[in-house]
């Protein structure tokens, strides 16, 4: 393998911090949002299950692909891509993978930091409330002013962006080293509240029996697609942190743990939330409200429920911001890789990230009913928020995870991988994951695709 790398030399400062990070990037609102409403909607136990089976099936998988070319490529996930294809002599329009999977982290996180911002409000609100400042926060009168969102949207930008500001050691573990333990005391703290609550039993059973009526096209596809969200694949980062390992890391272990830590963290949320739910009576299936408004619900009926909302809402910014925070690394080590300074290229990139973000802050008042691709059927009632999103989770990072797979299972011989992942050339392991990426996943993922386009 030759080739010139473009991380500048970098390096996590240990493995154990390079671990942390990843799950913190893998760990944020996909796992205390987006999961927990799912499963609720989606049949509780069957869904959980098709999803454990897509994080380990397609996840995994391609999460040990895109780490591979990281490190073999660099931390520039454009460059990292044109550099592997170089390698093994194949085109180096392959390194559009790459700016794909940059394309739709810049869209992600455009989006991303306004539903951040509505975790900032809560947290603000939950403290201000223990304290006898005001009063519980209205999620509809929220969404409904424009100018709210836009202010918190604006300081989620900022503390990003102060992170990554410091570099990879000074900035993301530091704040990974303060905030991973944070929010891993918290949940577990939240947990030991919840098994004392009378409806944790039957929130075990909502979560954990398997009801064969719930596995349906629907729910499958759900889980597959959520799988993809939460585990980060197909968004560049985790090729950007490939960047950043040493030639001694054995990638297959590591990316074992991100996965199976970020599927436990997701379990641990749903047995944080449902306990609390179940135990005042509300509806497990609320949908998209059930982190902002039905557990601001069940803590206002619960004693000490001040308390409970206020580190509750500390942990999901916690979660949101050990993700996002990975994103805008991404972006940094592009700069850095063609030789611009972290300062003016994370300030240029938040401006144009805060620009963006601003359609999706009228998307929930002022611009609520505007279809501004109506006249394209897979966007005809989509919103500009909806437009993102249709564009990112159903579209990009699918076809992205398709075209990894493809290249990584099809074009590279074994024996590249044998190299690069430190595996025996004709080891189980290795025959194992090279017949998972060439066939179960492309076909999961054109599936995926398929039904996100007739949608």
């Amino acid at each position: 393998m030759n080739g010139a790398r473009s991380d500048g030399g970098r390096r996590w400062s240990s493995r154990l911090m390079f671990v942390i990070a990843a799950i913190g990037f893998a760990v944020g609102l996909g796992n205390l949002w987006r999961f927990p409403y799912l499963a609720g909607q989606n049949g509780g136990g069957a869904f959980i299950l098709l999803y454990v089976g897509a994080v380990f099936v397609i996840g995994l998988p391609l999460v040990i692909a895109e780490l591979a070319i990281g490190r073999t490529g660099g931390a520039d996930p454009a460059r990292a891509w044109r550099q592997v294809a170089a390698n093994e002599g194949r085109s180096p329009l392959w390194g559009a993978i790459g700016y794909l999977g940059v394309a739709s982290s810049f869209l992600v996180v455009s989006f991303y930091s306004v539903i951040g911002g509505w975790t900032l409000a809560f947290a603000w609100n939950g403290v201000s409330t223990l304290v006898g400042i005001r009063n519980a926060l209205d999620f509809a009168a929220l969404l409904a002013n424009p100018w709210a969102l836009m202010a918190w949207q604006t300081a989620f930008i900022a503390i990003n962006l102060l992170i990554i500001r410091l570099g990879l050691q000074n900035g993301l573990e530091r704040a990974m080293t303060v905030m991973m333990p944070m929010l891993a005391l918290t949940l577990f703290g939240m947990l030991a509240i919840a098994v004392f609550q009378p409806g944790f039993y039957p929130a075990l059973k909502f979560l954990f029996a398997v009801n064969p009526d719930h596995v349906t096209w629907d729910s499958a596809i759900k889980a597959v697609g959520h799988a993809f969200f939460s585990v980060g694949v197909a968004a560049a980062v985790l090729v950007t942190y490939g960047g950043y390992l040493g030639p001694q890391e054995k990638i297959g272990r590591l990316a074992a743990i991100i996965v199976s830590a970020q599927t436990a963290v997701a379990l641990l949320a749903g047995l944080v939330i449902f306990p609390f739910v179940f135990s005042v009576g509300l509806d497990p299936t609320e949908g998209p409200t059930l982190l902002f408004v039905t557990m601001q619900t069940v803590f206002a009926t619960l004693p000490g429920g001040e308390w409970l909302a206020a580190v509750f809402f500390i942990l999901v910014v916690m979660a949101a911001v050990t993700s996002s925070v990975a994103l805008f690394e991404m972006l940094a080590a592009i700069g850095e890789a063609r030789g611009i300074a972290r300062g003016p290229l994370l300030g240029s990139a938040g401006i144009a990230l805060w620009a963006i973000g601003l359609g999706t802050v009228v998307s929930f008042n002022l611009a609520a009913d505007w279809h501004p691709l109506a006249g394209v059927p897979l966007f005809a009632e989509a919103n500009i928020f909806g437009v993102l999103d249709i564009l990112t989770s159903a579209i990009a990072m699918p076809l992205g995870g398709l075209l990894t797979a493809i290249f990584v299972g099809w074009f590279v011989p074994r024996e590249s991988w044998s190299r690069m992942l430190g595996w025996s050339v004709d080891g189980r392991v290795l025959t194992g994951w090279l017949i998972l990426l060439r066939i179960p996943v492309p076909l999961i993922l054109i599936a995926t695709l398929a039904a996100g386009l007739m949608s």
